[in-house]
């Protein structure tokens, strides 16, 4: 009695089996017919969850074929200006089913002929279809990301096209293209992540558009701040690193970074041995001893944070960093004196103008200058705390109350 039920059981399966090859037939014959894709993709669904028939070219193959059907017959709706409402976004999304379906149709496609070779059935056709909408991918992501807002839309396009050069069946078929000309696409895929605040996924693809030689500056700059954003502080040095011999020179935000993440770790020794080699390399770039004198005031070394600062000041006059922590480090210079001023007044107005007031006018004059330099900057109100702080000790009200008006403005 086993044996007839496991074969009636068995029976049971090839009979599942042979409906569901059926139902990829049909489904092919409607899509031969001109069927929307969806109509295709709903009556092949369950031959792609059914064991025997999800393994074959044909139940991916025709749905991937119906998506890039209906895409040509809109496409021709749109060149007579006849594509219904959605019609973009309907476009895009039947480019990334179709390829998509495609990829998955692709290692499937072996058959043995009667002389016991295997070729392909489906494979010769599909890459013909991706290639021939190569850029498509690429103008349709340029239409959904700047016509329509779609970022998802753009960059599920664009991830397609940057993926083409690395389909083994699409070589040789491919519009001639360079590897920097996929970059640049993998970095505006990066954007659309960006806009959809998806940081990893624009990380990646920031990365992508670098390993495919694109690397200009503002990839660095955007990676970095992504990277920041996911909190990859590892992969975030690395780009710092990198940038740094490239387009340090023009801009010490690469430094900043590099130096801030060995700050964070409290790894001194690899903070100053960076930023002693840069001043090496360029001993006229004020910024590296701003920097500089950072380090050595988290290291608990105000005389040289001091000499630093004073330095960078002389380089560069116009640097409101240093004239900021310069000013700063003086009025310490003062406080630190006023701790051990004498009690008694007839003792401690000669004491101070001796070892105090000089440092509040000698830091208010160098804070005044770095406040006239950008008084919108982002130091401002810290440089106005501090000249606030100074006039009040110098018994200056009238500067004092303007020190005040200026924090209202």
């Amino acid at each position: 009695m086993k044996k007839i039920i496991l074969a009636a059981f068995g029976l049971a399966l090839a009979t599942g089996a042979y409906a569901q090859i059926d139902v990829v037939k049909a489904a092919e014959r409607a899509m031969k017919d001109g069927s929307d894709a969806a109509q295709v993709v709903e009556l092949i669904t369950p031959a792609m969850t059914n064991p025997e028939t999800a393994t074959l070219a044909q139940t991916w193959y025709v749905p991937g074929k119906a998506s890039y059907g209906e895409y040509d017959r809109l496409l021709g709706f749109k060149q007579l200006n006849r594509l219904p409402e959605n019609g973009d976004q309907k476009m895009a999304g039947l480019l990334v089913d179709g390829f998509n379906y495609f990829m998955k149709a692709f290692p499937l496609d072996s058959v043995t002929d009667n002389k016991g070779k295997i070729k392909t059935k489906y494979s010769k056709d599909m890459a013909n279809i991706i290639a021939g909408h190569a850029n498509d991918y690429l103008n349709m992501g340029i239409s959904m990301y700047n016509d329509h807002s779609d970022y998802e839309a753009a960059y599920n396009l664009w991830s397609v096209y940057t993926q083409l050069p690395s389909v083994r069946a699409l070589a040789n078929k491919l519009p001639a293209q360079t590897d920097t000309a996929y970059g640049e696409i993998a970095f505006n895929q990066a954007l659309a992540a960006w806009q959809l605040n998806r940081y990893d996924d624009a990380l990646n693809a920031f990365l992508h558009a670098k390993s495919l030689n694109y690397k200009k500056k503002n990839l660095y700059d955007y990676a970095i701040a992504v990277a920041q954003l996911a909190g990859k502080n590892d992969t975030l040095l690395a780009l710092a690193e990198e940038a740094l011999p490239m387009y340090g020179s023009e801009d010490n935000m690469y430094m900043g970074q590099i130096i801030n993440h060995y700050l964070q770790a409290r790894d001194f020794d690899n903070a100053f041995r960076i930023i002693n080699q840069a001043i090496a390399d360029n001993p006229n770039n004020a910024q590296y001893y701003v920097i500089q004198g950072v380090l050595y005031e988290n290291n608990d070394n105000k005389e040289a944070a001091t000499a630093a600062y004073e330095h960078a000041m002389q380089l560069d006059s116009q640097n409101v960093q240093a004239l900021f922590n310069y000013g700063r480090m003086l009025c310490d210079k003062a406080f630190t004196a006023a701790d051990a001023a004498p009690t008694t007044d007839a003792e401690y107005v000669p004491y101070a103008e001796a070892n105090i007031y000089p440092y509040f006018r000698q830091a208010a004059e160098i804070l005044e200058q770095a406040y006239s330099i950008n008084p919108e900057g982002n130091e401002v109100m810290d440089i106005l705390n501090y000249l606030e702080n100074i006039y009040y000790n110098l018994n200056d009200a009238e500067k004092l109350q303007n020190t005040k008006d200026r924090k209202l403005l």
